[in-house]
């Protein structure tokens, strides 16, 4: 047995030795990579169409004001945009329905006679938003889609009937309008009223484009022949108020010598001819841009809501253009009237004569 015990010796002296060394390292591990963060989902861009009436969107009068208040949406908001311009009636539900096809979040239609096709858009998509320019919707069954853009025309025609009876010299003076639709005659009748208010014995001349004269809002030729006519009469101040078929009369009257002319919607002073700037001695304004820029704000900020909206003199939504050239012209006694007027209009102690008229052109 003692020849066994040399080799036990040696068996515990290397498990002694391989209890002392030191333990395997551990295999290599990579170090842990933080997770990527989530990328934001871009927020969708709001996609804004705008459909024209039949006049075009180059107007420099009712649509381009449209048009302007989109554009500035555009620039402050970062919205997307697209106009198409009807040419005709028939263009109008085809037109509207291009933007519903390609999934734009608002649709504005700029103009009273597109008010059918809208509703019946509105009633089709009631998902779809709309804003409708010159159009409210006042029945029970008033689609809750739709956000009416209206304006007080009554209150600007005023103004400028005083600025023109003040400041005549004849005694006559006249005006050239577009269809005779509520929003026009209102303007007419605002203004024709303004006349009468400060000036009574004045004669006043006046006349709409008929479904005969060419296309709607967009014939200057019968616009300037209107004009002339009126300026044969003896009218020195004549209110143009008619998209493109306006521009005409106002173009006409720069021709002439102790003329001048009162535009619309816009101030005209920006959007027409050095000649029609030189007899041009205000303008009828409504905030046509500021309604589109207000209904396109509502849908960035979340807050559309179908109805009808009123744009007066209470909120600036109308009023008149300044003088410019004329400026020298124009007495402080009539500039003091314009004042007194227009706090009168605002207080409600002057009246237009259209206050609760359904249909002015009645």
């Amino acid at each position: 047995m003692k020849m066994f015990k040399p080799l036990s010796l040696l068996l515990v002296a290397a498990f002694a030795l391989s209890a002392c060394a030191a333990p395997p390292a551990p295999a290599p591990t990579q170090p842990a990579q933080p997770e990527a963060p989530a990328q934001p989902t871009p927020a969708k861009k709001i996609k804004v169409g705008l459909v024209t009436d039949v006049g075009s969107l180059d107007d420099r009068s009712f649509n381009a004001s449209a048009w302007e208040g989109v554009q500035r949406a555009v620039k402050d908001f970062g919205v997307e945009a697209k106009a198409i311009e009807s040419k005709q009636p028939t263009d109008y539900i085809k037109n509207i329905q291009t933007f519903v096809n390609e999934g734009y979040d608002l649709i504005i239609t700029v103009g009273f006679l597109m008010g059918d096709d809208t509703r019946k858009a509105a009633e089709m998509y009631p998902d779809q938003k709309f804003a409708i320019v010159d159009v409210g919707y006042f029945d029970e069954k008033a689609p809750k889609n739709v956000m009416g853009l209206l304006f007080a025309e009554d209150q600007s025609g005023f103004l400028a009937g005083v600025v023109a009876g003040l400041m005549t010299k004849s005694n006559v003076v006249g005006g050239v309008y577009g269809l005779a639709i509520p929003p026009v005659c209102r303007f007419r009748k605002g203004y024709e009223n303004g006349v009468k208010f400060v000036n009574p014995n004045a004669r006043i001349l006046g006349v709409y484009q008929g479904p005969a004269d060419g296309t709607p809002f967009n014939n200057p030729q019968w616009g300037a022949a209107r004009a002339r006519d009126q300026m044969n009469e003896g009218a020195d101040i004549i209110f143009s108020a008619g998209g493109t078929t306006g521009n005409g009369g106002l173009e006409e009257i720069a021709k002439a010598q102790g003329v001048l002319g009162i535009g619309v919607d816009q101030d005209q002073f920006f959007t027409l001819s050095e000649n029609v700037q030189k007899i041009l001695l205000t303008s009828a304004m409504k905030r046509v841009d500021q309604s589109t820029y207000l209904a396109v704000k509502s849908v960035v900020e979340g807050t559309f809501q179908g109805g009808n909206r009123i744009f007066d003199i209470t909120n600036d939504g109308i009023g008149l253009a300044p003088f410019h050239n004329l400026e020298s012209q124009v007495p402080d006694s009539v500039r003091q009237k314009i004042k007194e007027v227009t706090a009168g209009l605002k207080d409600g102690s002057i009246k237009t004569g259209l206050e609760g008229v359904a249909n002015p052109c009645e």
